[in-house]
């Protein structure tokens, strides 16, 4: 089976620049929103009790002004993601203190664990990388924001296990960042 990739789970349509949240939980429930219209028959009030439920386990914020909620939901049929750009950026308790002013959302069906564990590392990677974060906090382009997010890192399998050499001080470091899984 082929191991999915962030570009298998976002679509153009929920890639969001400029989202007016004042809050964490304001974030939350426009990913919900956003994240219903994914597939027919999801609820967005549903997908908010699962991304609330996770984040009061730990700060989904990851550091250097990144977010990545996540939560696994029955009725999902397929992984799902949507990304959004803050307009200013809100507290989300993240481990280095920093507001956050990107969030990637992810569901995944109940029972794909190696699914939400290689989604989020791909994450992980990608915005740990301090040359895309510049350059999907400068675009004022959805069309190259999820061109930025969506394009391969390097080949497939380096997208799931290769390591990524940091590129100053201080990269969100997959390993040591808080724990991003139930």
């Amino acid at each position: 089976m082929k191991q999915l990739t962030i570009a298998d789970i976002l679509t153009l349509e929920r890639v969001k620049l400029h989202a007016e949240c004042v809050s964490k939980k304001r974030v939350l429930e426009v990913l919900s929103q956003v994240l219903a219209s994914a597939q027919e028959g999801l609820e967005a009030w549903a997908i908010f009790d699962v991304l609330l439920a996770r984040e009061r386990l730990g700060s989904t914020g990851v550091g250097r002004g990144v977010a990545i909620p996540h939560g696994k939901l029955h009725e999902l049929r397929a992984p799902v993601g949507c990304f959004l750009r803050l307009h200013e950026p809100v507290d989300f308790n993240s481990p280095d203190g920093q507001e956050v002013s990107m969030v990637f959302a992810i569901l995944v069906p109940e029972g794909d664990e190696d699914t939400h564990l290689a989604i989020l590392g791909q994450l992980a990677r990608r915005f740990s990388d301090p040359e895309f974060c510049s350059a999907i906090r400068a675009t004022e382009s959805t069309d190259v924001a999820f061109s930025l997010l969506t394009r391969k890192l390097t080949d497939p399998s380096a997208e799931q296990s290769a390591p990524v050499e940091p590129r100053d001080p201080s990269p969100i470091d997959p390993d040591s960042a808080p724990s991003l899984v139930d």
